[in-house]
């Protein structure tokens, strides 16, 4: 009986303790608690206005965010979203001065501007008519004058750089090369019997994949292949498993096969500043730009890509994918939409919607089986750090190029050239997302590197990022027939902007790229002959330009 009441006496006291405890943390941490919500509601209150989406972090880090720079436009843009936002006198002035400078503008241009104003309210004027970029710049005229002059560099304009067309030019430039290159092992061993049925386009265009082009832009093929692109049945689809947005794998009528990425965003839509490059979205447009742009410059290493309008209700339902089918659905506008599945954005606030099922989309060629030739992939020595917490080393250091010119396959004089080559074309486009790049494996390191995945390009209009120059920068080198292409299209007649806009009218999502965005190759490609400018200056032309077969 002693024991019983001892152990329910014990049991007694410790209740009474545990509620004197809770009483005491009643009383203190609920204050506390509604306290802490208080002040932070206030603090979210008044700064909410910075806050952006909650990005997915991967292993790495982007780009350094102070290092690139953007246009007077954005300065502009980003007082007038402070004045909406109710900021400070500070902004204010700053807006008031931009008003300034462009009331200037108007007065002294007022009958260019109601030329202007007329033709914009002309019927079918419907399209906005942004200013055009003067092509003149003195550090870039004053680096002609010492190339043209320059005993370094013998002969530097060759005696045809002064008559002939941009296309004329990039075809005669490095075409020896081009042509006396091999091709694939894996084609030239399979031979055609006289009863075999004629092969398809798309074969065809592998068969003339040499070690130093991905495609020869005068191949008849190659324009039958962008027909058969656009309009054969598909027969096969295939959720692509790479990257980390959705892309369908697609297999034609013919045999022939495509990597199709469909169209998120309207055109005008651009990419928000406070995004990382890893919370960017692909666009369609970039890939079929990129490809044209490639062609125009004369690389010729992007895979062949051309744009098409898919009915999802007839065309893609019947053989979609279980990934893709599964998710397709009717929005509140009546529109069929999908989002499928992928590591990021598949779901259903970042669908694929088409009018009311009619969708655009980028048709990206395949590369030849790895059965016919084995890709090697490489690593980008300039590649971003995808984290938002570290650098990547060449940002916070300049002599990356010093170390990378010793090492595999940098070391041969030609794909360092050509990893140069990418950054300006990049730089062109805007794409930050160059990682890595692939070679084909039988041809070593003494080939070219292939461009494919190029949809991060094309999504800021007033927005030059520089720090995708930073091979040029620190190398301070280029080939010498990219130095004479880009300044061909700097003094002209003509330009790239317009080159582009006639390259890009035939295809079926024309117009592939709104005025602002061509308006900005002809800026950045400035940009470009301005850093070539500093390098000469600083350091000669003959220690600069590296002339060479290509």
């Amino acid at each position: 009986t002693f024991m019983v009441l001892t152990q329910s006496e014990l049991l007694s006291t410790m209740i009474r303790k545990m509620v004197r405890y809770v009483k005491i943390l009643t009383v203190v941490a609920l204050p506390v608690i509604l306290v802490f919500t208080i002040v932070n509601v206030l603090l979210l209150s008044r700064l909410g206005h910075h806050s952006h989406e909650t990005t997915l972090i991967l292993k790495e880090k982007i780009y350094n965010k102070g290092s690139d720079g953007s246009s007077s436009k954005d300065a502009a843009a980003a007082i007038q979203r402070g004045l909406h936002a109710g900021a400070g006198p500070e902004f204010a002035a700053g807006h008031a001065k931009v008003e300034e400078e462009r009331a200037r503008e108007r007065s002294a241009d007022g009958e260019t501007s109601k030329r202007r104003k007329e033709a914009d309210d002309a019927p079918g004027a419907n399209i906005v008519r942004d200013d055009r970029v003067e092509m003149k710049d003195q550090s870039i005229d004053a680096m002609i004058q010492k190339l043209k002059s320059s005993s370094s560099v013998l002969y530097f304009f060759p005696s045809f750089f002064w008559n002939l067309t941009m296309a004329e030019m990039t075809r005669k430039l490095g075409a020896v090369s081009r042509r006396s290159a091999s091709t694939l092992e894996g084609y030239d061993s399979i031979k055609q019997k006289p009863d075999d049925p004629p092969l398809p386009h798309w074969k065809l265009v592998h068969r003339n994949i040499r070690r130093f082009s991905l495609y020869d832009p005068d191949d008849p093929n190659l324009e039958a292949l962008m027909s058969d692109l656009r309009n054969l049945p598909i027969t096969e689809t295939e959720e692509n498993e790479g990257g980390t947005q959705f892309k369908l794998n697609v297999r034609f009528s013919d045999g022939g096969r495509a990597v199709i990425k469909f169209m998120r965003y309207p055109r005008e839509v651009e990419a928000s500043e406070n995004h990382y490059i890893f919370d960017d979205i692909e666009r369609h447009v970039a890939e079929i730009a990129a490809f044209q742009l490639d062609k125009v410059l004369g690389f010729y290493r992007v895979p062949p890509t051309t744009g098409r309008k898919f009915n999802i209700t007839s065309e893609l339902k019947p053989i979609a994918p279980d990934s893709m089918y599964k998710t397709l659905f009717y929005s509140p506008a009546g529109n069929l939409c999908f989002f499928g599945k992928c590591d990021y954005y598949c779901n259903s606030a970042h669908a694929f919607c088409g009018h009311p099922d009619v969708i655009e989309g980028s048709v990206m060629s395949y590369l030849p089986s790895r059965n016919i030739a084995t890709r090697k992939s490489w690593y980008q020595p300039w590649r971003r750090s995808y984290s938002k917490f570290r650098k990547a080393y060449w940002e916070t250091n300049d002599d990356l190029c010093d170390k990378v010119r010793q090492d595999d396959p940098y070391n041969n004089g030609k794909i360092l050239l050509d990893m140069i080559d990418s950054h300006t074309f990049d730089f062109l486009s805007g794409n930050k997302d160059r990682h890595s790049f692939a070679t084909f494996k039988e041809w070593g390191n003494y080939t070219f590197p292939i461009m494919y995945d190029n949809g991060r390009g094309f999504g800021r209009q007033t927005y030059d990022a520089m720090s995708i120059l930073a091979p040029l920068t620190q190398c301070c080198i280029i080939r010498k027939s990219t130095l004479l292409k880009y300044l061909k299209l700097y003094m002209g007649p003509e330009r790239l902007s317009s080159l582009m806009e006639d390259a890009l009218k035939p295809d079926p999502v024309a117009p592939v790229l709104i005025r602002p965005h061509l308006n900005a190759l002809d800026r950045r490609l400035i940009k470009i002959l301005q850093a070539v400018a500093k390098c000469i200056e600083e350091k000669g032309v003959s220690e600069v330009v590296q002339s060479d077969k290509f």
